[in-house]
């Protein structure tokens, strides 16, 4: 009889031992899934927020350079007609030349107005495109053809031997195509360069308003 209490005793005790064990390891099971789950809710949170502020930062970066490839070619324009204006009063043999550089920069800027977007910039091309269209007939009989869209291809052979009155009227200081260009170019360029700035502000912000947004979600402190 002693025997089999002692038995039953050391049955029983390994049974609460048993319990207790599966208990501890139900419990450690327990926690580590609740910390994986705020593991994951913290990290989740914060790929969420990292590509959220990449994509603002990469849209911020594509706009501003998109910008100041329009000051570029804009400020180019202002530079290049006025010198083509000052060659065409005085008749310069060279006047060619620099025409080609103008048509290059004229249809640069026009595709930059295009891919910016904002009614300034639509009005910026839609004046520029009305300088030109408006002596279509007159440029062209000096070598610089206007297309519909309003870009320019020249025959340097034909302009280098226009009529030197004929250039200069058309392309002088005193003409309509280099007062319009110069007002237009000029324009275009300083808002190319305020929005350039801004979107710069915008970009370098957004990753202060990230790393500002996530500090307050660290849970370990």
């Amino acid at each position: 009889m002693v025997r089999i209490r002692t038995g039953m005793r050391r049955a029983n005790t390994q049974m609460v031992s048993t319990r207790r064990i599966g208990l501890s390891s139900r419990r450690s099971s327990m926690l580590s899934s609740v910390r994986s789950k705020r593991n994951g809710i913290l990290g989740g949170s914060s790929s969420w927020m990292d590509v959220m502020n990449a994509n603002s930062v990469q849209s911020s970066k594509l706009v501003r350079g998109s910008y100041e490839r329009l000051q570029k070619a804009s400020s180019s324009l202002v530079e290049q007609a006025g010198l083509l204006a000052e060659k065409a009063d005085m008749g310069d043999k060279g006047v060619a030349d620099t025409a080609a550089k103008v048509v290059t920069d004229f249809n640069d800027t026009l595709k930059c107005l295009k891919k910016s977007s904002g009614v300034l910039n639509d009005f910026y091309r839609q004046s520029m495109k009305e300088s030109v269209m408006g002596q279509k007939k007159e440029l062209e009989e000096i070598g610089i053809t206007v297309g519909t869209d309003g870009s320019l291809s020249l025959n340097k052979d034909k302009l280098a031997e226009a009529d030197a009155e004929k250039v200069k009227k058309l392309l002088g200081t005193s003409s309509t195509f280099a007062k319009r260009v110069n007002a237009v170019a000029s324009r275009a360029a300083d808002n190319a360069r305020a929005n350039a700035e801004s979107a710069s502000s915008r970009y370098t912000a957004s990753g202060g308003i990230a790393s500002s947004y996530l500090s307050r979600y660290n849970f370990r402190g």
